[in-house]
């Protein structure tokens, strides 16, 4: 049997966002926004395992990843230029989420 799970984490404390974006869905353990998958036991056992050893790491390349959007956007004229220690994580979620990134 398969369960709809948050592919960063492995949860299945997963919400869907609101039924306008069929496929976004926010998952309140990682904070992880996005489509999520169907997933047997042993791939969520897989992706659980992934995520401990390795939660610190993804979540860095996330803040990065996102610092970047951000800062691209701003190259654009559409920004405010941002630093990439000027926002706390909190922050930065709530601009992309306002962006719907």
């Amino acid at each position: 049997m398969t369960k709809k799970i948050c592919p960063r984490c492995g949860s299945e404390n997963i919400h869907w966002r609101i039924p306008q974006f069929w496929s976004m869905w926010d998952c309140m353990d990682c904070k992880y926004t996005g489509p999520v998958i169907e997933a047997d036991d042993d791939l969520i056992q897989e992706i659980r395992e992934y995520w401990e050893e390795n939660k610190e790491e993804v979540m860095e390349f996330e803040r990065k990843r996102a610092c970047k959007i951000v800062n691209d956007l701003c190259d654009e004229g559409e920004l405010d230029r941002v630093e990439e220690d000027e926002l706390s994580d909190e922050e930065m979620d709530a601009k992309l989420r306002e962006l719907n990134l």
